[in-house]
């Protein structure tokens, strides 16, 4: 079932009803905050999987409970408390606002229950460890959803990347741009919110997925330019890999065209995402002609030039022929069959470190 799908309740209760026979050794979750990510989202990925079983929601709003008491027939509570005080799940999904996350999972893992949470993990690195203490002193799982590891963005990419067409990598460019006056309490730094939590901290573990984790140093701008609260919503944050690879994250919720989400350089060629598809135009060493290195200061014939003639190569890749993995997958053989994390906790701890330097670079 792709994300449109699941966007929708009813198919995916449908889905849920038709499969209830067929189960594996189910986990019993329970889902905290019932708005966009936790209804559009984690909700529908957890009914449509035959690994879990939504068994409890918890929100502060009396028809967000009764809506999904109606739609999945589950247990609704206005009071995170009252659900570790009445029921103990094999999983606890945290799909609320980022400030609660730390608290809301450490109480979890103190009543013996796993955590899922959504990200960014946390508002600070203080808190981060602080859950990461809680899981090993508690002997729980945590690990936070990054979906954009399997998109099928990524599934192009790591093709390309196995193909070696680009050669060395050495610049890769992750953009994400629209225009949004953002008004909900994503626009508040007090909730955690601002696009360097929100989007960069899925475009920042999605490329260090892709391109390695060993960050030398990095640096960031902050600017709050379409928001109607106090956090950003434009970032630019460059970083240097230890590979030497420099990668350029934009992140612009206040322009008005349409920009490549990613252009990836290569000492041979350059990959673009462009539409539907990535284009990729490389050259391979053995097809080039010689060229030699001029002496001296006169340049041949006055020209800038050298008369080089490239011999491209140009690979169209639709993405619709890289469809993503379900995220839901990875979480049951972490959480269920005791399998290592697709995100390992170290890793999420780097993106919030890194998160960190960049507000600190920034001056916010």
């Amino acid at each position: 079932m792709n994300i449109a799908e699941c966007n929708s309740a009813a198919p995916v209760k449908a889905f849920a009803e038709e499969n209830e026979g067929i189960r594996m050794n189910t986990l019993s979750t329970a889902v905290i905050g019932l708005g966009r990510v936790g209804w559009q989202f984690h909700i529908p990925h957890i009914l449509a999987h035959d690994g879990f079983q939504l068994t409890a929601v918890v929100d502060p709003l009396d028809e967000r409970r009764a809506e999904a008491r109606q739609t999945f027939g589950v247990q609704g509570y206005a009071d995170y408390a009252e659900l570790l005080e009445r029921e103990t799940p094999d999983l606890i999904v945290l799909a609320s606002p980022t400030h609660l996350h730390a608290e809301q999972a450490i109480q979890a893992m103190a009543r013996g229950i796993d955590v899922f949470c959504d990200k960014p993990m946390a508002r600070s690195l203080a808190e981060v460890d602080a859950m990461i203490a809680a899981m090993r002193a508690h002997g729980r799982k945590l690990m936070v959803f990054q979906p954009h590891r399997v998109t099928n963005e990524a599934a192009a990419i790591r093709h390309i990347l196995a193909r070696d067409w680009l050669g060395e990598i050495f610049m890769v460019r992750r953009t994400l741009c629209s225009y949004t006056r953002r008004n909900d309490w994503q626009a508040f730094t007090e909730y955690g919110g601002g696009m360097l939590n929100n989007f960069g901290a899925h475009c920042l573990d999605q490329v260090l997925h892709l391109f390695g984790f060993g960050v030398r140093r990095c640096d960031c701008h902050l600017r709050k330019i379409a928001s109607l609260g106090d956090a950003d919503d434009v970032v630019k944050a460059l970083v240097e890999l230890e590979n030497g690879a420099i990668v350029d994250i934009e992140i612009n919720m206040a322009c008005g065209v349409s920009i490549p989400n990613w252009t990836i350089c290569g000492r041979r060629g350059t990959a673009i995402h462009q539409g539907d598809r990535f284009i990729v135009r490389y050259y391979r060493d053995d097809e080039l002609a010689h060229l030699g290195l001029q002496d001296g200061l006169a340049a041949a014939n006055r020209k800038y030039g050298n008369e080089d003639v490239i011999p491209w190569r140009t690979e169209e890749l639709p993405l619709a022929d890289y469809p993503g993995a379900d995220f839901y997958d990875h979480c049951y053989a972490y959480y269920a069959e005791d399998k290592p994390p697709f995100v390992p906790v170290e890793e999420t701890r780097e993106v919030m470190r890194l998160l960190g330097a960049f507000r600190a670079c920034a001056g916010w």
